[in-house]
């Protein structure tokens, strides 16, 4: 009887011992979950981090186009580019003439083969093109839109405007370079150019005209290609002549 009753307790123990072992168990499997969990949170911000140098490198890249947008080289150039007859101001022209242009300079001549005269030339001109408040208040806007155009008068039957600006800076004392294309000049003929710099105001409606000066330059488009050809002619019969001589 003493025998069963401890083989009883024998076998209460092992069922006791292997619960325990069980319950064990399960607190050994949550620890790698909540140990995972903290990998993954991990995992992310190291993500995190490496979007935000990928977005730092986007910014390089936009920064790149950017600089390429403003090359120079890209930049339409005035005196390089092909000459089309420029766009007439808005007509009919108001006349609001003031005292505004200062000095008008023949530059960046180029002497003519023959030494009279240039063959081609620009134009510096000194004005004040302040237009802050010049326009009425029911146009929309008051402040205006100055601009050159330059017009060469070569006798009463012969105007023509070669060059218009784009809309410069307001400056009371300000420089201007403008470029005079030579494919705009070419049709005058040698003698003297009346050169006209006019500073217009531009409107919807009508432009205005805000003052006018001239110049007065020696042109000389080039060499005489009758002369030139005659000149050949001359070569041509000369060295003909000479090998009738030699035979």
């Amino acid at each position: 009887m003493q025998f069963r009753t401890l083989a009883v307790v024998a076998v209460a123990l092992l069922v006791a011992l292997s619960g325990c072992a069980a319950l064990e168990g399960v607190t050994t499997d949550d620890s790698p979950n909540e140990t995972n969990a903290e990998n993954e949170t991990n995992i992310t911000s190291e993500n995190g981090n490496a979007q935000d140098g990928n977005g730092t490198g986007t910014d390089v890249t936009d920064t790149t186009d950017e600089d390429e947008a403003t090359d120079p080289a890209d930049e339409d150039d005035t005196a390089t580019a092909e000459w089309r007859p420029p766009e007439e101001p808005n007509r009919p022209l108001e006349n609001k003439r003031e005292d505004r242009i200062e000095d008008i300079s023949v530059v960046d001549t180029e002497p003519a083969e023959d030494g009279d005269g240039y063959s081609n030339f620009n134009l510096e001109v000194v004005a004040n093109t302040s237009m802050e408040n010049v326009d009425p208040p029911e146009h929309g806007d008051v402040i205006g839109e100055p601009y050159f155009f330059v017009k060469i008068n070569e006798g009463p039957d012969n105007r023509k405007i070669v060059e218009r600006t784009g809309e410069v800076r307001m400056e009371e004392n300000g420089t201007f370079h403008i470029d005079v294309r030579p494919a705009g000049i070419e049709e005058f003929g040698e003698g003297s150019l009346t050169v006209e710099v006019f500073l217009m105001d531009e409107d919807k409606d009508w432009d205005d005209i805000y003052d006018a000066d001239s110049t007065e330059v020696d042109f000389d488009p080039g060499t005489d290609d009758s002369a030139d050809d005659e000149s050949e002619t001359d070569g041509t019969s000369a060295n003909e002549s000479g090998t009738d001589g030699n035979n």
